[in-house]
């Protein structure tokens, strides 16, 4: 039987939250830096850095999907998805709240405002999701204080040209080594930063943290 949900705008909301769901469980950071705005991207990138309290402990670690009929509803600027993460079985399943706000950078259309496993809100963060006060510039300097994303570059001291970053047979590898040898072409610079396969694309995800937003994934 079609439901509501075969909307593929409704469907789409709720494949978003699938994945930002996967990404939690997975502390993938930049994945969560490019799905989340607001005090949610704040929230989930200081957890992923630190030992302290997870602001959604009972999502983390543990992979979830999507109960099999969620409600979606979809305006043009907002998504509202409602319903459940699945367990290992019926009885560790988490009522699920999720509030979408529409994105600005192209081409992911939306950004988790609010992820919910007790399906309270908070009276602020709704009202400044409603007034659209959660901006993506301010997400930027958010996740600029939380980067770069990826822990195995936090020592490095990226403004320095002359830190080593590997040391080999025939010499050393600096910070001007890697800077050297970014693309010229702007338009890889997020895929590089995704992957970081080179020491140059390390450099780009430290040093360029708004291209978390600009690398061109499904949602």
């Amino acid at each position: 039987m079609m439901t509501r949900n075969w909307d593929p705008r409704r469907r789409f909301a709720c494949a978003f939250v699938e994945q930002l769901l996967t990404a939690i469980a997975e502390g993938d950071r930049w994945s969560i830096a490019r799905r989340t705005t607001g005090a949610l991207l704040e929230q989930l990138l200081l957890a992923e850095s630190s030992d302290g309290p997870h602001p959604l402990p009972r999502l983390r670690h543990t992979h979830h999907g999507l109960s099999v009929n969620p409600l979606a509803v979809v305006d043009d600027d907002v998504a509202v998805v409602i319903g459940t993460a699945d367990g290992r079985d019926e009885a560790d399943a988490i009522p699920l709240l999720a509030i979408l706000v529409a994105s600005e950078t192209a081409p992911h259309p939306w950004l988790a405002a609010i992820l919910d496993t007790a399906v309270e809100i908070d009276e602020d963060s709704r009202i400044a999701t409603v007034l659209g006060e959660r901006t993506e510039a301010a997400d930027a300097q958010i996740i600029d204080r939380h980067s770069p994303l990826d822990p195995t570059v936090t020592e490095i001291d990226w403004n320095d040209p002359a830190a080593v970053l590997r040391r080999h047979a025939h010499g050393t590898v600096t910070v001007a080594d890697a800077a050297a040898g970014i693309p010229g072409d702007r338009s890889i610079w997020p895929y590089a930063a995704d992957t970081c396969a080179t020491l140059s694309d390390w450099y780009l995800r430290a040093n360029y943290p708004e291209l978390v937003r600009e690398h061109r994934r499904p949602c």
